[in-house]
């Protein structure tokens, strides 16, 4: 195989070439369509976009997130039928106790995924935020800690208020499947605070 420089450039009939000569071959010098490489870019762009958006907001992009927040808007709507729920630890613990209110702790669960996955991991394995399936916690000593951790939130521990972004059932529900997340012993962060009593002992 030749280079260019030492092989004659045959002629090209007027199409524009590189200047590249390969064995008496021509590289034309043909540029993409203008609305292929905009195509191109375009889908570049998006590509990264989603990507982004599904890291930061992957409630946005799965399906399997979408129908848990479906799920949670459907079963609101039977709120009515729990009353006024108290977050205290006997009311939360009944939700742990009584296989009956199994639908209530999928509730919690579905409420947990559409606004805590992003701190807490989908497994509540931790991101951010604590792990939440081991037996230390720092801000929790009783079970109904959770509910008021949840609550008010915890500047320190960089732990938002949700009291003004959910209804004090969903606190309570959602306090619920975080409480029975513990003892799963997830892989994830390492754990923090202190080992603290079983919730049945602790209350």
């Amino acid at each position: 195989m030749t280079d260019a420089t030492t092989d004659a450039i045959p002629d090209s009939g007027g199409v524009p070439t590189t200047g590249h000569v390969y064995d008496g071959i021509q590289e034309y010098d043909n540029p993409l369509p203008g609305w292929w490489t905009l195509l191109f870019y375009l889908t570049a762009i998006y590509a990264g976009g989603y990507l982004f958006v599904s890291w930061v907001r992957p409630e946005w992009t799965d399906s399997n997130l979408r129908y848990e927040a479906a799920m949670t808007k459907q079963l609101q709507k039977q709120f009515a039928e729990l009353g006024e729920l108290q977050p205290d630890s006997a009311t939360i613990m009944t939700f742990l106790d009584d296989p009956e209110l199994e639908k209530w702790l999928r509730l919690g669960g579905a409420i947990f995924q559409t606004n805590c996955v992003s701190c807490h991991g989908r497994d509540g394995a931790g991101v951010s935020g604590p792990n939440l399936t081991d037996d230390s916690y720092k801000l929790v000593k009783t079970i109904e800690d959770i509910a008021s951790t949840i609550t008010k939130g915890s500047v320190s521990a960089g732990m938002p208020a949700w009291n003004n972004r959910l209804l004090t059932n969903e606190i309570v529900l959602v306090s619920a499947y975080v409480a029975s997340l513990r003892g799963q012993n997830l892989p994830g962060r390492e754990a923090e605070g202190d080992v603290i009593p079983a919730w049945g002992a602790a209350n």
